[in-house]
């Protein structure tokens, strides 16, 4: 997998009564997996807030990581290493709520604000008055595509849990610096032991990758294994996993007068820029088939995709009904259709990228690049009613 442009969240706590000296380590591993998957153009999910300290102290490390994913950032954004946003969106995503801003540390203020002028932070929020860490939680899998956990309890077995119902890979870690909460039943070093023993549960390979062996790899073995070894591990492993798939809902019958053109259109537009922007297209009937029938494979490989392309060109009602399965599970869509396709009434108010059979290919390719990056974060079209 190439890692421009992938959204990774390393996530995880420490006990307030954690050694120091590994806690300190576990911070200089951050900082380093932060630094190499930058190098190489990733983006970030960071949730902003406190920076909690050990018991009875002011200073030193915290027990929580996110600040040091966010100082290292700013550092290689302050030093032109990376771009404040690209073709898949700003180089911070972050769930944030009512009462984000006045948990921002003094100390962190600054950082805060130089990155959010320079645009460089994508923001939603919670419904006013919503906190619940659950919530917050369940946003930041929406947006990340890869977590990396270490330590912690309950709040990042939760986002294992978040992430792999979505498909998306869970690289735990084997340090054991406790939760900050107290809670949980062993966090990310637990879960490293799980996927030494089912890694199809956490993350896959691409074939040719010993899968167990890159994970056991990245043992840092209680914090005495150099950070540069184990950050090359664990971006050797990152660079191992399988694409993150572009679903393609599109005509399929090749009997209408309309197939040629559909067919053209994705083998030389959508999937030249899927590939540039390191994801793999996926079409039901192609390739290697896991499933026992096809209903099965078309909405498991519909539901796991990072991204939908929906071209409705022909007007198929098995395109509509899985653009409205896509629309309802949240994810991100990027809609088409052929030039001169009459709309339905419900679905005139999506953004679509109108193409043309006879268009030079690299201008069609130029402007569905400009779509891709108008329309791949557009907001879910309802927000839900909640109880105050």
């Amino acid at each position: 997998m190439k890692l421009c442009g992938r959204r990774i969240h390393i996530a995880g706590s420490a006990a307030r009564d954690a050694d120091e000296a590994k806690l300190i380590y576990a911070h200089s591993l951050v900082t380093g997996l932060t630094n190499s998957f930058a190098a190489e153009g990733a983006t970030f999910v960071i949730p902003f807030g406190k920076e909690p300290r050990l018991k009875d102290r002011t200073e030193g490390p915290s027990i929580i990581f996110d600040w040091s994913v966010v100082e290292a950032v700013w550092i290689a954004l302050k030093q032109g290493r990376v771009r404040p946003s690209g073709p898949n969106g700003r180089l911070i995503a972050t769930i944030s709520t009512s009462r984000t801003d006045e948990h921002i540390p003094e100390a962190r203020r600054t950082i805060y604000d130089d990155l959010r002028s320079a645009g460089a932070i994508e923001m939603k929020f919670l419904e006013p008055g919503w906190t619940a860490g659950a919530l917050q939680r369940q946003g930041l899998a929406q947006f990340g595509e890869v977590l990396i956990a270490l330590s912690g309890g309950q709040g990042v077995e939760h986002l294992a849990i978040e992430y792999s119902t979505k498909g998306k890979p869970v690289i735990p870690l084997d340090l054991e610096l406790g939760a900050s909460s107290h809670d949980g039943s062993g966090g990310a070093a637990r879960l490293f032991g799980r996927a030494l023993s089912d890694h199809k549960l956490f993350f896959k390979v691409t074939n040719g990758h010993a899968a167990i062996d890159l994970l056991d790899r990245t043992r840092t073995r209680d914090g005495t294994v150099s950070i540069a070894t184990v950050t090359a591990a664990v971006t050797s492993l990152l660079h191992a996993l399988r694409p993150p798939n572009v679903f393609y809902v599109r005509m399929l019958n090749s009997k209408p007068l309309d197939y040629p053109a559909v067919e053209n259109f994705f083998r030389t537009t959508v999937d030249t820029l899927v590939q540039e922007l390191g994801y793999e297209g996926l079409e039901v009937g192609l390739g290697e088939n896991e499933f026992a029938w096809m209903n099965q494979a078309i909405f498991d490989s519909l539901h796991h995709s990072s991204v939908v392309v929906v071209d409705i060109t022909g007007l198929r009602s098995n395109c509509f009904v899985e653009l409205e399965y896509a629309l309802g599970n949240e994810q991100k869509v990027i809609f088409t259709a052929k030039e001169g396709t009459s709309f339905p009434f419900d679905v005139f108010a999506l953004e679509a990228f109108l193409w043309k059979d006879d268009e030079d290919p690299q201008v069609q390719l130029s402007r569905f690049r400009t779509h891709w990056e108008r329309n791949i974060n557009m907001p879910k079209l309802v927000r839900p009613n909640q109880a105050k």
